[in-house]
């Protein structure tokens, strides 16, 4: 089988009729060479403008290559990459010098980041057939990859985890979760894992004073609690003097997940001698005579610290009289009464505050697996204000700073939010303080907490949620299914062998983003 080149030929062609207008003595070569002249000159000036074209095209394509990397690898939004890709060609491949305009297009699609570029060249030969310009166009297609992942990991340390040593079970699971996926990073600094225990409030430690656990300067030192005067940070959750980092949450109806506060916080409660809004005693003090306490509002700090008094009244009307709680038939054993109350016993001012501090994102995998064993559980269960301290250390805004921009797509975030109970009511003491008094309830902890969940995946967070125990209500399933990013990222754990499965099953899935070095 025989191959036809045209362009072979045409070009033998104009070869022999060349030989025959050298050897032609007639002059009729002349004749049909100067009826030809003019196509020949445009064919070769066509092919000199397209080669051009070509050239250009092919530059461009180098030019984008070079301008898409750059751009992809310091820039997370496609405006940004856009007006990137444009600087860098301005800056290296100048009209002058490529003597063309450049029009970049990009596109962001999931981890590729695709980016076309439109250029005019200006022809010299071809004018003369009409043709002024000849459009040419190159595509290039980055595919970004994942550096790094940041987790935050909200616990649930209320007292019921203390039921069949649920707590053991929670630990074995964090502990593997935080193994899985240091083991699967290619760097351990890829990897950054923070914790938030929870119960009705949550301990920011010595962090809220702008130190480290160890005493050290945390960060720039600043601090976003201050204490009254008198006060001190105590190592001792159940001292009955000092503070162990409990803080009290702000009113307003949401939440701010950038975590800025406005200046109008659920207030402390503090000693009265009249007009009182809750009542305590003191066993320091043989008299069984109740101290009163007055809400006050707007104290002092960013954030007010959870306690300063000896304890919080439960002000539960008791029938009787005397200080005797035997004369009270609604009293409790740990609660002492006046004439009309019933008053809490508890002496510390730290009463539902967890054992366990949060720590803020870290790479250190020993001192994360140490903070796990702090867990203990204690106190009642407000998730919310777990969620919104989880989304808080995420942020690399005020008052963590350790988390990477929101946008920055080389590092993913993740939030890991479990439970193994509803969310409850209790007028004595949460991070609202006196929910009666304040107008909180249940509901309003719940819409809080979807709240948080929607801010999160506004950001671009991955949301995994599991409730844990067979005795979770269905409601509460169900806000925790709606929180998830996902249907497939809620998990729901009846058994101590299933939460340590679900925990395990989670990092997997984390570390399958395929972290880079």
């Amino acid at each position: 089988m025989t191959c036809v080149n045209p362009i072979k030929d045409f070009v033998s062609g104009i070869k022999q009729l060349c030989r025959r207008y050298w050897r032609d003595t007639t002059g009729t070569i002349v004749v049909a060479f100067g009826i030809m002249a003019p196509l020949l000159i445009g064919m070769a000036g066509m092919s000199l403008d397209y080669s051009q074209a070509y050239l250009v095209r092919s530059r461009l394509a180098q030019a984008l290559d070079a301008a898409a990397l750059a751009a992809a690898a310091y820039s997370s939004s496609e405006a940004e990459i856009q007006q990137r890709v444009q600087d860098f060609f301005d800056a290296n491949y100048p009209e002058e010098k490529l003597g063309v305009t450049f029009d970049p297009v990009v596109q962001v699609v999931g981890d590729e980041v695709r980016v076309t570029g439109y250029a005019t060249y200006n022809t010299m030969f071809l004018k003369v057939l009409g043709i002024d310009t000849i459009d040419v166009s190159a595509s290039t297609i980055v595919v970004r990859e994942i550096q790094g992942l940041e987790v935050a990991l909200v616990l649930d340390n209320t007292g019921s985890m203390a039921w069949n040593d649920n707590i053991t079970a929670l630990k074995t699971g964090t502990e593997n979760f935080i193994n899985i996926l240091f083991d699967n990073a290619s760097a351990p600094e890829n990897v950054r894992i923070g914790m938030v225990p929870f119960a009705n409030t949550v301990n920011v430690g010595r962090r809220g004073l702008g130190l480290n656990p160890d005493g050290s300067t945390y960060a720039d030192g600043t601090s976003f609690v201050t204490l009254p005067s008198g006060v001190s940070y105590t190592t001792y959750h159940n001292t009955s003097a000092g503070w162990y980092g409990c803080v009290v949450e702000h009113k307003e109806d949401g939440y701010d997940t950038g975590a800025t506060h406005e200046p109008n916080t659920y207030g402390q409660l503090w000693r009265s001698g009249s007009d009182w809004d809750g009542h305590g005693w003191n066993p320091g003090v043989n008299s069984n005579d109740p101290y009163n306490y007055d809400v006050l509002d707007n104290y002092e700090g960013p954030w007010d610290i959870y306690s300063f008094g000896k304890v919080i009244g439960y002000d539960q009307y008791c029938s009787g009289s005397g200080y005797s709680a035997s004369r009270c038939s609604n009293c409790g054993g740990d609660e002492k009464c006046n004439s009309t109350y019933c008053f809490c016993r508890n002496s510390t001012p730290n009463q539902g505050c967890p054992y366990a501090h949060i720590m803020p994102l870290t790479s250190d995998r020993d001192a994360l697996l140490d903070h796990v064993d702090t867990m203990t559980p204690d106190g009642n269960t407000l998730g919310n204000i777990g969620m919104a301290w989880g989304a808080r250390i995420l942020s690399p805004e005020y008052p963590f700073e350790e988390a990477h921009a929101w946008d920055n797509f080389y590092w993913k975030k993740a939030i890991v939010m479990m439970t193994d109970g509803d969310n409850t009511e209790n007028g004595t003491y949460s991070s609202f303080w006196f929910t009666g008094k304040n107008n909180m309830n249940v509901t309003k902890f719940n819409d809080r907490f979807a709240e948080t969940c929607e801010a999160l995946k506004d950001q671009g967070v991955q949301v995994y949620t599991i409730t844990f125990t067979s005795g979770i209500s269905e409601s509460t399933k169900d806000y925790f299914r709606e929180c998830a990013s996902s249907e497939d990222q809620y998990f729901d754990a009846p058994t101590q062998e299933e939460l340590i499965d679900v925990f395990e099953t989670i990092a997997r899935e984390l570390s399958n983003l395929h972290i880079k070095g």
